[in-house]
Order: structure tokens, then sequence, then C-alpha cells
């Protein structure tokens, strides 16, 4: 059993690192979440390596080393998140959207009307009886809230058919 989890680990991992650069298609939840315990496992082992080479010349090597994987994980990162929200049916700008500084992103693709959906939440901004009220409530409450939902939607599970974005990859 421990074995079996192992191997379908690796598999997901290997096959989440080769699809780094690829923004099409669709990932599932559970491929998802096993590269986001995989981060965390890296972090901590980064963090105690760090701890325990801090202020000596091997310590500068173990963060050089960490900032190289970290940026190489936050491009795969990046490109996993746009395949689930695919897997949710959304577009990967909703990436974009739903991020802590996601609101001035908002704002210029409501002025260059690029997204309906953009266009409602400005509207529901300016809508709130005085416009600087609803953009300092926004401003105050958007990296909360645009996290929270993010997480959510990546909780959800994937449509279990094909979408606009690829074919359904829950089929064994």
């Amino acid at each position: 059993m421990i074995a079996n989890f192992f191997k379908d680990l690796w598999n997901t991992l290997f096959g989440t690192f080769k699809k780094t650069l690829t923004f099409q298609g669709r990932a599932t939840k559970k491929e998802f979440w096993l590269y986001v315990l995989f981060v965390a496992v890296v972090a901590i082992v980064f963090g105690l390596l760090g701890a325990l080479t801090a202020g000596s010349a091997l310590g500068y090597i173990v963060f050089g080393i960490a900032a190289i994987v970290y940026l190489a994980m936050l491009v795969c990162y990046i490109s996993l998140s746009v395949r689930r929200l695919h897997d949710l049916g959304l577009s990967g700008f909703w990436l974009w959207y739903l991020n802590p500084a996601g609101l001035p992103v908002i704002y210029m693709v409501y002025l260059l009307d690029l997204d309906s959906a953009c266009n409602r939440v400005v509207e529901k901004i300016q809508g709130t009886g005085s416009v600087w009220l609803g953009w300092i409530l926004a401003l105050l409450f958007w990296p909360v809230g645009a996290t929270v939902t993010l997480l959510l939607l990546f909780l959800y599970k994937g449509k279990q058919q094909d979408n606009e974005f690829g074919p359904n990859p829950y089929i064994s």
C-alpha cells in the first residue's frame, strides 16, 4: 500500500514536471494537491538545511540552490494551477484575478472591456452607494477573499465530461 502511494506520487509528480510549460489541458485535483504536498516537503527540507547552515558559506550555497528550486517550482505551480482551473471549466485568467494583488488586474481588464466577469465585479464594487467606499472595502478585503476563493476552487472536483479545455482526465 505504501509502495503504491510512493509509486503513484512519483508518476504524478513526474507527469506534472513534464508539463511545466504546458498551459493547455486539464489537471486533476489529485495531481494538484500531490504537487502542493511535494512543495511543502521541499520547503521544510530547505528550511531545515538553511537553519542548520545559517551564517556559513554552505548556508549561502543552500540559499542559492533553494532560490533556484523555488523559482522552478513556482513556474510549475502556475502552469498546474491554470490547468486545474481548466479542469473546473474556468479560464486560466482567473488565476490573475483571484490572487491577493488581482484587483488592479480586474480593473485594467474592465477598462479594456476584455472579460464580462470583470465587468460584473467592478459594477458590484461601484454599486455600493459610494464609489470610494466600494473601492476601499474591495482593497481591504480582496486579498483574503480572493485567496480563500482560489483555495476553495482548487478543492472542487473537476468536471466529469470533456470541456473546452480538453478531454476528461478522470477516465481510467
